[in-house]
């Protein structure tokens, strides 16, 4: 029998044969959107820039000290670059490389969205939610393709949800949750512990629901405390400065990153940047939790957790557009356990309303799945500028070992292959001028540029409206490298490593 009724604990309706088929559509429609083309546009400045020549350090260096641009970096937790440098280690240091564990992240999130729906309201229920992410430019950019750590937590809250859920009060159940749950620590810090929190505020007076969230968190130190232990003792006091000071407390109390937004902007982006299916879906897992006491124990967790992600981003002072993106595959969930069968005969028109909405705004969004992926890409392209200048840094420079800079560009950092130090424009027009003192080639502004080329130094390359040079003579660079690089101003790129 291919489906028999849900239970208020959110037990499975499909066979499991069914369920492994809508998994595995899911999971092909993802990878045939997410993989694709991770190599053919450059990383885009901050965070990739910053992440994949972190993974590089871990790779050629240390994995407990993460470094970057010559410093200790102790703003994220390692799982992304641990997973980025074991990528580079089997195909090289590359886009594509750096970019696929966050990939195969957002691929295998859309399984488990898949995977929950399908076992608690039907395949048809299964493969529309796990629609719903693929036209979500939000998804797509953050969750998915580029190489950031907000797909890894994702996904390992969502297993969390997903196991806790599925088999409550059992030993099983909690060391799998413990587990996803003290993975989602290691890829993004205090975002790892949404989930064992919307658990508990789902159903606050269950023990059985007390128990587990207290197993869990147990499991996940074991799992995420050894590599606290070590930057505790390797940084002390700078890596919680770093780590939980300005991370969380700084994000949260003021906006580091220009002069913030204001309180409605995560609902904004949701909408806009994730797609018209997010208020619609939203407000029929709510309707339904409501009214239904069979189906509400099943839906309230994804619920809470994608409350609990829209109330952070609110409440915080920085607010930038992917804060609320965790929320997304959490309503997708809920939407596909509102469209489930309860006990009573009464629901079955309702079960055929929701399915029949969630229908339409799945097509929908996969509509519009080849206009959010271009999207995404064409936003990356912009920034071939900087591969291109990153490349010719690498070739011509030889053997300096920083540069001197009055503006700070992770990407730069990655594709030229040496750290930038970044001065006042004075005091770098100074120092190159001085045979005697490091550095000997800048990125300076046009204005600063002329003053330096009359006094000896030689051009290397223009970029927007700085100029690479050198004091020391250079080999000849072949004629293939373009003297002049024609990019959009760094200065219009705001600066939010996240």
């Amino acid at each position: 029998m291919a489906t028999v009724a849900l239970d208020a604990r959110g037990t499975r309706v499909s066979s499991a044969r069914g369920t492994r088929v809508v998994v595995l559509v899911a999971v092909l429609a993802a990878t045939c959107v997410l993989l694709p083309g991770l190599g053919h546009t450059p990383l885009v400045d901050w965070d990739e820039g910053i992440y994949a020549e972190v993974a590089r350090g871990v790779r050629e260096h240390d994995a407990w000290r993460l470094t970057w641009n010559g410093e200790a970096y102790n703003r994220k937790p390692p799982l992304l670059f641990w997973a980025i440098a074991a990528s580079y280690e089997v195909f090289g240091v590359s886009e594509a490389a750096a970019r696929l564990p966050s990939a195969l992240a957002g691929v295998a999130t859309v399984g488990v969205v898949a995977a929950v729906v399908a076992t608690r309201s039907g395949p048809v229920a299964g493969l529309l939610a796990a629609a719903l992410l693929l036209g979500s430019t939000l998804f797509l950019e953050r969750g998915g393709r580029r190489a950031c750590t907000d797909s890894l937590v994702i996904l390992f809250s969502a297993i969390a949800l997903w196991r806790a859920t599925a088999n409550p009060g059992t030993r099983r159940a909690r060391i799998e949750a413990g587990v996803a749950i003290g993975l989602g620590i290691l890829a993004k810090g205090a975002a790892g512990l949404i989930a064992p929190v919307a658990l508990l505020l789902a159903a606050p007076l269950d023990r059985t629901r007390r128990a587990d969230c207290a197993w869990m968190m147990a499991v996940a130190t074991l799992v995420a405390a050894p590599w606290y232990a070590v930057q505790l003792w390797i940084g002390g006091t700078e890596f919680l400065a770093s780590h939980v000071g300005f991370e969380l407390i700084e994000r949260a109390l003021r906006p580091i990153h220009g002069d913030g937004a204001p309180w409605w902007y995560p609902l904004w982006v949701m909408r806009w940047n994730g797609g018209v299916w997010v208020p619609v879906v939203a407000l029929a897992a709510v309707l339904r939790a409501s009214v239904d006491a069979e189906l509400r124990p099943g839906i309230l967790p994804w619920l809470c957790f994608a409350a609990l992600v829209v109330a952070a981003s609110m409440s915080m002072q920085t607010k930038l557009p992917w804060y609320p993106l965790p929320a997304l595959p959490m309503l997708a969930v809920a939407g596909g356990l509102a469209a489930a069968r309860g006990a009573a005969r009464s629901w079955t028109a309702v079960r055929s309303v929701a399915l029949a909405g969630l229908g339409l705004v799945a097509l929908h969004s996969l509509a519009l799945t080849g206009t959010a992926r271009r999207t995404v890409i064409d936003e990356e392209l912009q920034f071939v500028p900087f591969r291109d200048l990153g490349a010719r840094i690498a070739l011509a420079l030889g053997e300096e070992p920083f540069i001197g800079a009055t503006r700070e560009n992770p990407t730069l950092i990655f594709y030229g292959g040496r750290p930038i130090r970044i001065y006042q424009e004075e005091e770098l027009s100074r120092l190159l001028r001085d045979p005697d003192s490091l550095p000997r080639a800048g990125l300076v502004p046009v204005a600063e540029a002329d003053a330096l080329l009359g006094g000896g130094a030689e051009e290397i390359a223009r970029f927007g409206d700085r100029v690479l040079l050198r004091f020391a003579p250079v080999a000849s660079v072949p004629p293939t490298a373009a003297q002049d690089v024609e990019a959009i101003d760094p200065a219009a790129e705001p600066a939010h490593d996240a």
